[in-house]
This record gives structure tokens, sequence and C-alpha cells, in this order.
């Protein structure tokens, strides 16, 4: 029977808690702001995500222990970090809900729309129902799957590659400056977030910790590259009109079977990362706040859909807010922890990053400064 080389499944791990619903929002970014703006930030993003991670896979391999994000910020940072990180939690897990809640309705409009004539309200409500029923049943995602959900999507972006190769127009790709120049910042910090995936690989990578730092790299690099690939793809063939949800847009171009296909892997994946979500609030609320088992399921659940009825609507304006806000803060947490076991960690770790304390404090200002230009300026 096939066995899965341990680094291959690390790689996969942090592949599958990158890969999300970001990656549908990543192409409208592009048009927006150009697509040469876009790749810049890109390309900026990629570089400090990947700064990151390693630097946090040094914090994991420091520590005895092991913890998640908010157990590691506990142990070395103290209660006003543990507040502002609740703060950071909080703000995106329920960013993200009303957002998958958003775009899943959108991809089951395209599924069954050739059957029934919803509205976007009520085929996001089914979503909802059909989520919920299986955050109630407890249902978990396994991680086992990271792999075949990694190779599912490099065949995906393959498929739509094959397909659009012959519909790609040159002249659908901008290099000016708009004013959207900054949409992608959020966005792309969003769909590249990948923190939680960091501990779980050191569990896959019991007894060769000293591959985790290669495989971090493999794990950020891999979905960036997709997503490169997937993004040129969706501009080059829908231009000006790429839709929120990048699926929506290749219709007239691609015709039903891509625009069914892609919507059946958007809404599988965005059901998973649902579940995962609301099972990680209800932990939260359980352990953090002493909440009763039955309060917890209906904190987990109708919250984000009551905004979504508030008229919480746009895709795009709300991955670019928990990205450019909750995933900047809990990134500058992450370098104040980093400092942190650097001094007071437990154990010499596999790895070590040497960096000037000078490029700490450029990391801070520019998520600092993305982070107040999303919510002051943008």
């Amino acid at each position: 029977m096939f066995r899965l080389n341990k680094f291959w499944y690390a790689v996969a791990t942090l592949v599958g808690s990158t890969v999300g619903v970001g990656l549908y929002a990543i192409p409208l970014t592009f048009v927006k702001a150009s697509f040469g703006v876009g790749l810049v930030f890109m390309a900026v993003i990629i570089g400090l995500t990947l700064l990151t991670n390693l630097l946090y896979g040094e914090v994991v391999l420091r520590t005895h222990q092991r913890h998640q994000f908010v157990g590691y910020v506990n142990k070395y940072l103290g209660k006003w970090a543990k507040r502002c990180n609740l703060f950071v939690f909080w703000l995106s897990i329920y960013g993200a809900l009303v957002g998958i809640i958003i775009i899943s309705g959108d991809f089951l409009s395209n599924i069954l729309s050739f059957y029934f004539s919803f509205s976007p309200v009520v085929f996001s409500t089914i979503f909802i129902i059909f989520a919920a029923a299986l955050v109630l049943a407890g249902l978990r995602t396994i991680y086992h799957f990271d792999f075949l959900m990694m190779l599912v999507f490099a065949g995906i972006v393959a498929f739509f590659g094959f397909m659009g190769a012959g519909s790609i127009e040159w002249s659908n790709y901008h290099f000016e400056i708009t004013e959207f120049w900054f949409l992608p910042f959020g966005v792309i910090l969003f769909a590249m977030n990948s923190l939680p995936g960091v501990p779980m690989m050191r569990e896959v990578l019991v007894g060769r910790e000293r591959d985790l730092k290669k495989a971090i790299i493999y794990g950020t690099v891999l979905p960036a590259v997709l997503y490169l690939i997937f993004t040129f793809i969706v501009v080059g063939i829908s231009g000006d009109i790429t839709s929120p949800d990048a699926i929506s847009g290749l219709h007239d171009f691609l015709g039903n079977k891509i625009l069914i296909i892609g919507s059946i892997f958007g809404f599988v994946t965005s059901t998973t990362i649902f579940i995962n979500l609301a099972l990680a609030l209800r932990e939260s609320l359980d352990h953090d706040f002493r909440f009763k088992r039955k309060w917890i399921w209906l904190l987990a659940i109708i919250p984000p859909y009551l905004l979504f009825l508030l008229g919480i609507r746009n895709f795009i304006d709300i991955i670019s807010l928990v990205g450019g806000v909750a995933v900047s803060l809990q990134t500058i947490l992450m370098i104040f922890l980093y400092v942190k076991a650097k001094r007071n960690g437990e154990r010499v770790p596999e790895y070590s990053i040497r960096l000037p304390v000078g490029s700490l404090y450029l990391m801070i200002f520019i998520f600092g400064l993305g982070a107040v230009y999303t919510v002051f300026v943008k």
C-alpha cells in the first residue's frame, strides 16, 4: 500500500492550511489594481509569508511542549498579547465565515441554477443549513486528506489551463496603477496565511525535525505558484469581466463544464474550511469563555449568518479586511513571539534564522501600516 513520505505529508499539511477561499478573490484584485501591481504585491507578500513561517517554525522548534499559536503567545508574551490575539482570532474567524457563506452561495448558484431559479441569498442559506448540520453532527475533516486536496488543487489548475489556454487574451494583462492599487494587499495576505499549519508540520516530522525548514519553504512556495498560475489563467480569459468568485466569469468563454467543475471544487473546499473554522471557534468559546455546550453551536453559526443577512455581502471587501487587519496584527504578534522565544527558548532548534534587528522593525512597520491603511484609507 502506498505510504506518503513524512516530508511530503508535512508539505501537504502546510498547503492544506494555506489554500482556501482567498484563492478565488485574487484574480479580481489583479484586474482592479492592474496585473502588474498585483504581481508586485504577490512577490512581496510571498517573501514576507515565507519569512514569517520560517520564524514561527523556529519558535516551534525552540519549545518542548506542543502548542498552537494561542499557546505560544500565552507562554512567551503574556496576558496583553493573549487579549490582542483573541481579538485577531475572532475577527479572522467571523470574517472568514461570512466570506465563505457569500462565495459558497455563488458556487451553489453556479451548480444548481440550471435547475432552480433561487436568489444568491437563498443559495447561501442552503449552504449554511448544510454546513451547520455537519458542524452539529461533530464532523471533523481528516488531515490525511491534505495531500489528496493538494493534488486535486494542482489538477484543477492544470485543467483550467488546458481548457482555457486558447482563450487567453494578452490584452487583458494591464500594468498601469489604478485607484484600487492597494486592494491585493489584504486579499493576498489572507490567501497566503498558513501559520496554523506550522505546528502541525512538526507533529508530522517527529524524529525528522531537521526537515522542517525545507518543508516550510516547499509548503509556502507551492500554493503561491498555483495561485499565480490560476490568476494568470482567469485574468487572461475573463479580463475586465472577472467575477468575485473567479469562476462565474469564465462561463461565457469556456462553457458550463468548466463552470460546474470549478464550482464543485470551490464548494467542497469552502465547506471543509467552514467546518474547520466553526470547530476552532467552538473550541475557543469552550476554553476561553466557558460557554455552555448547548450555546456554543449557535454562537459559531448564527452571528456570521446574521451579518450576512444584514447586508455584509461583498466577498472581496471582507477578505481584504480580514487579511489586511487580522493577518497583519497576527504577523506582528508572531515577530514579538519570535524575539522572546529566541531569548527564552527551551531547546536548541534544528535551524535558526539570523536577521538584523532592523529587518524585524521593518516588517512590523509594513504590516502595521498595511493594517491602518486597510481600515482608514482604502
